[in-house]
């Protein structure tokens, strides 16, 4: 059981810090740290889950492989989908005008 949360535990890591990553690009958008972590997480961990089979290893293995390099391979696909689910949440506000007016 613990062996399944481990790789989505990572990836929602990652996923915190791609989702600030990628908000404070669309910080003019209205995007703020709060939406942005929140979408990090959940799209984060959703990407280690189905990217992280597949792309994991291979990441893992640039890094050195064993346990530790498919946890770093976890966290950037997390990261990865972080940053892409949080310019995709801040294009949607911008498209919908929720941005800020400034």
């Amino acid at each position: 059981m613990i062996e399944q949360l481990i790789p989505l535990a990572s990836g929602g890591a990652g996923g915190l810090l791609g989702g600030n990553i990628g908000g404070a690009l669309f910080r003019k958008a209205g995007v703020r740290a709060g939406s942005s972590s929140m979408v990090g997480i959940l799209v984060g961990a959703a990407a280690s889950y189905f990217l992280g089979p597949t792309w994991g290893p291979v990441v893992g293995g640039l890094v050195g492989g064993g346990d530790m390099g498919a946890l770093i391979g976890n966290l950037a696909m997390g990261a990865g989908g972080g940053i892409g689910g949080s310019l995709l949440w801040g294009l949607a506000k911008t498209m919908i005008g929720g941005g800020s007016r400034e």
